[in-house]
């Protein structure tokens, strides 16, 4: 993988990283995520106005901007469905699995081939996502108390996929439109689904959130933006399998936070999931 792909991504996971850990310390996640998609297209109007100068927005490119809004609402839908069905060391594993389909999907649409190296990075990275949940390592004491669903696992491989499509769909979509612009426009054509959600939130309890964590709300607005935007431009630059896997790296900076700063308990599966996560993105920067 090509230097500044790889350095995109590595600055894409930090922010993503980051804005996973604010959104942890809501104490009302469904308004502080609704809150935190409402304020971004505003957060971003002016640069959003000074690039339609730059670059122009054509009317012919807005339909790949309406793809990308359904795939993005598509993945909300079917993660929220897991979640509910699942107990979280199964949903989260298998939602963040997207790794697997896409060196598949990526050779199927753009003909992107990955070498031996790149296989076992893909490999090694997607071990390491679904190890990182996990409370222990007996998994046989596990499959008495874990809660599993087939729609619940359903909707999980569904979320996976749809990251997917919507990652392979960003790459065709940023031939045609700057990243910015693309990004800016689902981001904007998403709340069609956000708002409809935050009005079932109680207006005191939306009001509350905005209250009690706005900083952290507009601090997520501006990190979700710049991740995505980074990755567009990774993916107009490298290869899409890379790209995906690299940026699990998010889960490493979101599982270091989460010790160093929550507190959070240090669990043998989280340690050697990290570390797999880790010699995974050192194997993608050598793969070809």
């Amino acid at each position: 993988m090509q230097g500044l792909p790889f350095l995109l991504v590595i600055l894409s996971a930090i922010a993503h990283g980051y804005w996973n850990f604010l959104f942890k310390q809501a104490e009302n996640k469904d308004a502080f995520l609704c809150l935190s998609k409402l304020v971004e297209p505003l957060l971003y109007l002016a640069p959003f106005v000074v690039a339609v100068a730059i670059w122009g927005f054509p009317l012919s490119s807005l339909w790949y901007v309406a793809v990308g809004t359904l795939l993005a609402v598509a993945n909300y839908i079917c993660l929220a469905h897991s979640y509910k069905r699942l107990d979280l060391t199964v949903a989260y594993p298998v939602s963040r699995s997207s790794t697997i389909f896409l060196p598949f999907l990526a050779f199927l649409l753009f003909d992107e081939s990955i070498d031996s190296v790149g296989w076992l990075s893909v490999i090694i990275v997607s071990l390491g996502v679904l190890i990182i949940p996990r409370a222990s390592f007996r998994f046989r004491s596990l499959a008495g108390t874990v809660r599993v669903s087939g729609w619940g696992v359903a909707f999980a491989v569904l979320a996976a996929l749809t990251v997917a499509l919507y990652t392979l769909w960003g790459k065709v979509a940023v031939r045609h439109l700057h990243p910015f612009l693309y990004m800016y426009g689902y981001t904007l054509a998403s709340n069609a689904y956000f708002l409809p959600l935050l009005r079932r939130v109680g207006r005191e309890e939306v009001r509350g959130e905005w209250q009690r964590n706005r900083w952290r709300i507009l601090a997520v607005s501006a990190l979700n933006t710049l991740s995505f935007v980074l990755i567009l431009f990774a993916l107009s630059l490298g290869k899409v399998t890379y790209v995906g896997a690299l940026r699990q790296l998010s889960l490493v900076v979101g599982v270091g936070l989460g010790w160093v700063v929550l507190r959070e308990a240090v669990t043998g599966p989280r340690v050697a999931g990290v570390a797999l996560i880790i010699v995974g993105a050192c194997l993608t920067y050598i793969a070809g």
